[in-house]
Protein backbone atom coordinates (compact mmCIF):
# COMPACT_ATOMS: atom_id res chain seq x y z
CA UNK A 1 0.00 0.00 0.00
CA UNK A 2 1.15 3.65 -1.04
CA UNK A 3 2.49 5.64 2.09
CA UNK A 4 1.09 8.90 1.66
CA UNK A 5 3.93 11.78 1.68
CA UNK A 6 4.22 13.91 3.67
CA UNK A 7 3.31 16.88 1.98
CA UNK A 8 -0.41 15.43 1.68
CA UNK A 9 -0.50 15.38 6.09
CA UNK A 10 1.14 18.90 6.19
CA UNK A 11 -1.61 20.13 3.78
CA UNK A 12 -3.94 18.79 5.87
CA UNK A 13 -2.72 19.82 8.90
CA UNK A 14 -2.68 23.30 7.53
CA UNK A 15 -6.29 23.25 6.49
CA UNK A 16 -7.11 22.26 10.14
CA UNK A 17 -5.15 25.22 11.52
CA UNK A 18 -5.60 27.91 9.08
CA UNK A 19 -9.00 29.46 9.48
CA UNK A 20 -10.38 29.13 5.91
CA UNK A 21 -13.59 27.61 5.83
CA UNK A 22 -12.61 24.32 4.41
CA UNK A 23 -10.85 24.11 7.85
CA UNK A 24 -13.62 24.99 9.83
CA UNK A 25 -15.56 22.32 8.10
CA UNK A 26 -13.44 19.88 8.89
CA UNK A 27 -12.93 20.80 12.29
CA UNK A 28 -17.29 20.96 12.43
CA UNK A 29 -17.81 17.56 10.77
CA UNK A 30 -15.29 15.81 13.30
CA UNK A 31 -17.03 17.45 16.12
CA UNK A 32 -20.08 15.95 14.47
CA UNK A 33 -18.85 12.36 14.60
CA UNK A 34 -17.71 12.82 18.13
CA UNK A 35 -20.98 14.08 19.28
CA UNK A 36 -22.91 11.12 17.43
CA UNK A 37 -20.47 8.25 18.58
CA UNK A 38 -20.82 9.70 22.14
CA UNK A 39 -24.81 10.74 22.27
CA UNK A 40 -26.07 7.53 20.49
CA UNK A 41 -24.84 5.18 23.13
CA UNK A 42 -26.35 7.16 26.09
CA UNK A 43 -29.75 7.91 24.36
CA UNK A 44 -29.85 3.86 23.74
CA UNK A 45 -28.84 2.80 26.97
CA UNK A 46 -31.48 5.16 28.55
CA UNK A 47 -34.49 4.16 26.71
CA UNK A 48 -32.96 0.04 27.13
CA UNK A 49 -33.20 0.94 30.88
CA UNK A 50 -36.59 2.63 30.97
CA UNK A 51 -37.88 -0.26 28.87
CA UNK A 52 -35.83 -2.74 31.64
CA UNK A 53 -37.89 -0.67 34.23
CA UNK A 54 -41.30 -0.72 32.59
CA UNK A 55 -41.21 -4.93 32.19
CA UNK A 56 -39.86 -5.16 35.89
CA UNK A 57 -42.96 -3.36 37.06
CA UNK A 58 -45.19 -6.14 35.35
CA UNK A 59 -43.79 -9.11 36.52
CA UNK A 60 -44.99 -10.68 39.61
CA UNK A 61 -43.27 -13.45 41.98
CA UNK A 62 -45.36 -16.66 43.25
CA UNK A 63 -45.28 -16.70 46.76
CA UNK A 64 -45.35 -20.79 46.63
CA UNK A 65 -42.65 -21.44 44.55
CA UNK A 66 -40.19 -18.27 43.91
CA UNK A 67 -41.22 -18.06 40.17
CA UNK A 68 -41.69 -15.30 38.38
CA UNK A 69 -44.42 -14.57 35.57
CA UNK A 70 -46.17 -11.33 33.93
CA UNK A 71 -48.75 -10.05 36.23
CA UNK A 72 -51.78 -10.49 34.12
CA UNK A 73 -51.71 -14.71 35.32
CA UNK A 74 -54.19 -15.48 37.90
CA UNK A 75 -52.49 -19.17 38.46
CA UNK A 76 -48.98 -19.44 38.96
CA UNK A 77 -47.50 -21.43 35.71
CA UNK A 78 -44.85 -23.48 37.43
CA UNK A 79 -46.61 -24.68 40.67
CA UNK A 80 -50.27 -24.18 40.03
CA UNK A 81 -51.16 -21.78 43.18
CA UNK A 82 -53.84 -18.97 43.11
CA UNK A 83 -51.94 -15.82 42.94
CA UNK A 84 -53.72 -12.94 45.22
CA UNK A 85 -54.72 -10.20 43.00
CA UNK A 86 -53.07 -7.01 44.88
CA UNK A 87 -55.52 -4.25 43.05
CA UNK A 88 -58.35 -6.26 44.66
CA UNK A 89 -56.49 -6.38 48.36
CA UNK A 90 -55.50 -2.30 48.13
CA UNK A 91 -59.42 -1.40 47.18
CA UNK A 92 -60.50 -3.03 50.50
CA UNK A 93 -58.35 -1.00 52.73
CA UNK A 94 -59.97 1.85 53.55
CA UNK A 95 -58.43 5.34 53.08
CA UNK A 96 -58.54 6.31 56.90
CA UNK A 97 -55.93 3.28 57.52
CA UNK A 98 -53.46 4.55 54.99
CA UNK A 99 -53.38 8.00 56.36
CA UNK A 100 -51.50 9.08 59.52
CA UNK A 101 -52.38 12.22 61.84
CA UNK A 102 -49.66 14.11 63.08
CA UNK A 103 -49.99 16.51 66.02
CA UNK A 104 -47.41 18.73 66.81
CA UNK A 105 -46.62 19.71 70.52
CA UNK A 106 -43.73 21.99 72.00
CA UNK A 107 -40.82 20.37 73.42
CA UNK A 108 -39.45 22.81 76.42
CA UNK A 109 -35.58 21.87 76.97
Amino acid sequence: MNKPSSITWMVFILLIIWPTPAGKFIIDLAGGIFLFITIIPLILGGIGWFAWKRIQSKVQTCEACGSTFLNTEMICPVCGATIKNTKDILENIPASAATIDIKSEEINL
